[in-house]
């Protein structure tokens, strides 16, 4: 289970501030969309910005017209003390590109520094230079400026905080810009607290997150940077916005319910929707739907707020301009579960804004949402007539189990599904359940699939034999039910637990990975980050033939049914980080540990572990930092074995 605080937020006091002097009256926009350079690095040109620039044309109707250089741009030296861009990879100029991308109705963004010299590239800073680069800027038509954090000459504030120095760097370029170019504060490491006076100092944006490389497209990591966004949402509002960082659709790292996931929290959390993908592979049905970035780009300006979270399973809302509310069903364990809550009693129309299916409902909202997936649901209060909202659930779960339902190849196992009224609005009639099952599995109803009628509130459960073939790989697959013109998806996994007898973990398919430094090991050493790249494990001069090479953290799972006995193996940091390293091993049985190494570290002998892990469903072997760097934590779970009947 996951756990978010505000602990970090509210530790943070902010010094006094004065606000910066502005235009009141000026209509504030929404949250600046577009595309970001950075995944280029310092390979971008100005034809490769011009390919991207051609591409993005195509979604700049749904409101993505920022073009963001991020980095890489600038000559390493000034030219008679003014900014050049580096002739070789802009040989037309800044202006040039500008004026090309202002022809499509797109805008230029540059990254600037407000320090010595630019974060990446080795280009000059606009430290003490604020006044004449802005003017630079304003001269080649740029229309935002994104401000980088980078070597900043603290030694020149001799007893300021870095807060401090930031609430005199930050204020001098946004004043020397003036009101016409978006300004974007980009603190990358947190370290200025920008959200606590951000707004007051007249950012466009200002970064929450803590990531300052490009920001890793798998689905731990953007869960990991929204809930640290949601700490910070709070100091948002009509113009200054929470920047949780880039959108990674179209990189593919991520499922496409993933990335709808993302779209969605960004979109209730009113962040900016700039993409870091090639625009020309973020997908349109995902990055383009036009009612989710109506969501994301309302005038009321107000961030989606969480109503509930158990820290699995979240809802948020988010109130709109004309009155209505977005309402988000987050799902972030790894099991299709059922997410409602309940609004003031009053007659509902639910959009949901994915689909398109619109319902009605007095007050109740439910939906079983996929693993990883979300359910975005635009709510006003309406006397349209429209059929009540239906819950669908195909082998739904108890809330807190994350896992998705094994079952084994060649084995019969129940699966249920079940239907109910939620909308309450009208009686539904009729009503027959079907399950769509993978090619090749067999599925069969054991009770009855039909129902005459469904009152307001009733539920219709149907129970399912389901087989999948002999063969079948050791994967995810996918259930699906559909009734009262309604759907759900579970994953389900298929997975074979050990044989009877002593076998080494190593020869088994594990459920669950995650590692710090490149993948698990199988019978090697961790090695450096590439697959395969591991030495024969070896512990104090001791080489062993059989076992895991991890590096610390690491969490390997293995599925074994409730039939296997006991866990053991050596625990030890390999030779081939010399002395250096440390790590506790453990064994975790289903959401307990029951034993583990203590702290051994790289200038000792292998220790043996060895675990009860009786009727456990699963067993984890898990490598914790033993409280230093975590660089040479390569820990090995050396003659790794399991025992089950």
């Amino acid at each position: 289970m996951r756990t978010t605080t505000a602990a970090l937020a509210a530790a943070l006091i902010a010094l006094p501030f004065v606000p910066l002097p502005g235009n009141a009256d000026a209509a504030p926009q929404g949250p600046p969309m577009g595309w970001s350079s950075r995944t280029l690095g310092c390979s971008v040109s100005e034809a490769s910005v011009r390919q991207a620039a051609d591409a993005l044309a195509a979604l700049a109707p749904a409101g993505y017209d920022h073009v963001i250089l991020d980095d890489c741009w600038l000559a390493a030296q000034r030219t008679s003390g003014a900014l050049a861009p580096d002739a070789t990879r802009f040989p037309a100029g800044v202006k040039a590109l500008a004026d090309y991308l202002h022809g499509k109705g797109l805008k230029l963004g540059l990254s600037l520094s407000a320090g010595t010299k630019a974060c990446s590239g080795g280009g000059a800073g606009s430290y003490k230079s604020e006044a004449a680069d802005a003017e630079q800027v304003k001269g080649w038509g740029v229309d935002y400026v994104k401000y980088d954090w980078c070597n900043v000459p603290a030694a020149d504030f001799p007893g300021q905080n870095v807060q401090q120095i930031a609430q005199t760097l930050y204020p001098r370029m946004r004043q020397a810009l003036g009101d016409a170019i978006e300004f974007a504060m980009n603190n990358e490491d947190g370290s200025t607290v920008p959200w606590l006076w951000g707004k007051e100092a007249k950012a466009t944006t200002w970064r929450t997150n803590v990531y300052n490389k490009p920001l890793p497209d798998s689905y731990a990591t953007m869960v990991d940077v929204w809930e640290t966004n949601q700490l910070r949402v709070q100091y948002a509002g009509p113009g200054s916005w929470a920047d949780p960082d880039l959108v990674q659709a179209g990189r593919g790292g991520m499922t496409d319910a993933e990335y709808r996931t993302q779209v969605s929290l960004w979109a209730v959390g009113a962040a900016p929707l700039i993409l870091q993908a090639d625009p020309a592979k973020a997908p349109p049905a995902i990055v383009a739907n036009p009612k989710v970035i109506a969501v994301d780009q309302d005038a009321l300006g107000v961030p989606g707020r969480l109503v509930t979270s158990d820290g699995w399973y979240h809802v948020l809302s988010k109130p709109l301009a004309n009155g209505d509310q977005a309402i988000l069903l987050f799902n972030e364990s790894d099991r299709a579960a059922t997410i409602s809550t309940k609004l003031k009693p009053a007659r509902y129309r639910v959009e949901e804004l994915w689909t398109g299916a619109v319902t009605t409902t007095e007050g109740d909202l439910a939906a079983q949402v996929p693993a990883h997936g979300s359910v975005l649901y635009r709510v006003s209060q309406s006397r349209e007539k429209a059929p009540p909202a239906v819950l669908v659930e195909v082998d739904p779960g108890l809330l807190g189990d994350d896992h998705p339902s094994v079952l084994e190849p060649g084995k019969e196992r129940e699966a249920v599904t079940r239907v109910t009224n939620t909308g309450a609005t009208d009686r539904l009639r009729d009503v027959e359940v079907a399950l769509a099952v993978p090619e090749g599995w067999r599925a069969r109803a054991r009770t009855a699939t039909r129902t005459g009628r469904l009152d307001g509130g009733e539920s219709f459960t149907v129970k399912w034999a389901v087989t999948p073939p002999a063969g079948a790989e050791l994967k995810d697959y996918e259930l699906s039910a559909t009734a009262a013109k309604s759907a759900a998806t579970a994953v389900v996994k298929v997975a074979r637990a050990p044989g009877s007898g002593r076998t080494y973990l190593s020869d088994l398919p594990w459920t669950r990975v995650a590692n710090y430094f490149g993948p698990v090991e199988k019978d090697t050493s961790n090695g450096e980050k590439a697959a395969g790249d591991g030495k024969p494990i070896t512990i104090e001069g001791v080489t062993y033939a059989k076992g895991l090479g991890a590096h610390a953290p690491a969490d390997i799972e293995f599925y074994t049914a409730g039939r296997c006995s006991t866990v053991e193996f050596q625990a030890g940091i390999d030779d081939e980080v010399g002395q250096a390293g440390s790590a506790d091993l453990e064994v975790w049985a289903d959401g307990g540990r029951v034993a583990h190494s203590g702290i051994v570290t790289g200038a000792q002998p292998a220790r043996k572990v060895i675990a009860s892990v009786k009727g456990a469903t699963y067993v984890r072997l898990v490598a914790t930092n033993g409280g230093d760097n975590a660089t040479s934590d390569h820990a090995d779970f050396a003659d790794a074995s399991i025992t089950c009947q």
